[in-house]
């Protein structure tokens, strides 16, 4: 999980949505992760299991970041 967090930490930009590609070159850089070792076809469709992750398409190329927690005020 910690691969795939700094993965997209580092590939994020300044709205912290990172492209998948750069995010699959900089785990193929850091480690042999391969998605159908996890019983998935592709790392987005991993990265879409995952509940850490928020996806969206851009001209059909997809794009991840962090999902957003909400803090619960009063207690």
């Amino acid at each position: 999980m910690n691969l795939l967090r700094n993965a997209v930490a580092y590939a994020e930009n300044e709205d912290g949505w990172a492209q998948l590609s750069v995010v699959g070159s900089r785990i193929g850089n850091q480690a042999s992760l391969d998605a159908r070792n996890y019983g998935y076809p592709r790392l987005v469709d991993l990265l879409a299991a995952i509940d850490l992750f928020e996806m969206k398409r851009v001209n059909n190329h997809p794009q991840i970041r962090h999902k957003r927690r909400v803090a619960i005020a009063g207690g």
